[in-house]
């Protein structure tokens, strides 16, 4: 216990290693440290740049206290830090119907609105979508349906602790970046955005751990952590145990115009739920596009197309052939 104090007191985190990160946040977890002791820790990793070891140590610390799902082999999650601040509808979400029909296993995982309006869980509890916590039901869903929810809050609860923690700070920490390395079906085709381009590598390093894993990472220039369609986005590509060189996407290049932040922002769950609903069934808009192209790149990511105009090609067919609506409509049985 000597050792993980001076540790977690450590002023100088850079000096750490992956091993003493995952000691320290195993001693988290496990109620070694008072509130004080973390609250500074926490601080001192921002004040740190989060370095990459405190990425890999911690999720590692709590992919071993998280309840895990079977999914199919292949399977995908759709995932992104959120707190990019730009109130956008629900570009993920919707993204994750268009892949389903594409016969793609999407599990998403995701959690409620932390700095907008609407989140993942929220946008699918007004859809209609029973979120269930029942690990049968969600691998059933996966199997049968191509498509299931996992409430992070279910499938961490070790993390529930540390909540007002968290909130007592009032600014973002390393958790904040975790979520999408942290999903309960440990897929190995990973379509993540950041809110923050200094940890876009930092999440590749992670990923790179496994070289079963093969991911693509993303940060729009305008700070969405999607593929955005205001401006070009950086895109890290993670396969193999190797980190690719960073390429950037430039939706122009696949003929899709940009358009202005306020035609993708988004409103409450209600209203995000009814463009999502327009959406899929078959509206021209700049959302459209957005997820459109999102979705291309996811089915690049899984290999199920082979350029992403073929990609942009197949989601349209996707959505206009209603393939995406009856994905969401089967999840309401």
């Amino acid at each position: 216990m000597n050792n993980l104090q001076n540790l977690i007191t450590n002023s100088n985190l850079s000096q750490l290693n992956s091993k003493d990160f995952y000691d320290i946040f195993k001693a988290i977890l496990a109620d070694q440290f008072n509130e004080k002791q973390i609250l500074n820790f926490l601080v001192e990793l921002n004040h740190h740049n989060l370095p990459t070891p405190a990425f890999i140590g911690a999720v590692k610390a709590l992919k071993e206290e998280m309840i895990n799902i079977q999914a199919p082999k292949n399977s995908l999650d759709l995932c992104g830090t959120g707190g990019d601040q730009l109130n956008t509808l629900n570009i993920s979400s919707a993204t994750c119907f268009v892949v389903a029909g594409a016969n793609v296993c999407v599990a998403k995982h995701g959690n409620k609105a932390i700095s907008s309006k609407s989140g993942s869980a929220d946008i699918f509890f007004e859809l209609g979508i029973k979120i269930s916590d029942k690990i049968d039901i969600i691998e059933n869903n996966l199997l049968e349906k191509n498509l299931a929810f996992l409430f992070a809050v279910d499938f961490h609860p070790a993390l529930k602790k540390l909540a007002p923690i968290r909130k007592k700070l009032g600014h973002p920490t390393i958790f904040n970046y975790l979520g999408p390395l942290l999903s309960p079906a440990n897929c190995s085709s990973q379509l993540i955005g950041t809110s923050r381009y200094d940890t876009m590598l930092k999440i590749a390093n992670v990923i790179a751990q496994d070289p079963k894993n093969h991911a693509f990472i993303v940060h729009g220039f305008d700070g969405m952590d999607e593929i955005t369609l205001t401006n070009k986005t950086h895109l890290l590509e993670v396969e193999n145990g190797k980190i690719n060189q960073q390429i950037i996407i430039n939706p122009e290049d696949f003929d899709l115009k940009l358009v202005d932040l306020k035609e993708l922002q988004g409103f409450d769950p209600k209203n995000n739920a009814q463009k999502l609903l327009a959406l899929l069934n078959g509206e021209k808009s700049a959302y459209r596009d957005i997820v459109v192209l999102n979705s291309a790149f996811a089915l690049l990511l899984v290999k199920k197309v082979k350029t992403v105009e073929e990609g942009i090609a197949l989601a349209q067919k996707i959505i206009d052939q209603k393939q995406a609506l009856a994905i969401l409509e089967s999840l309401k049985n």
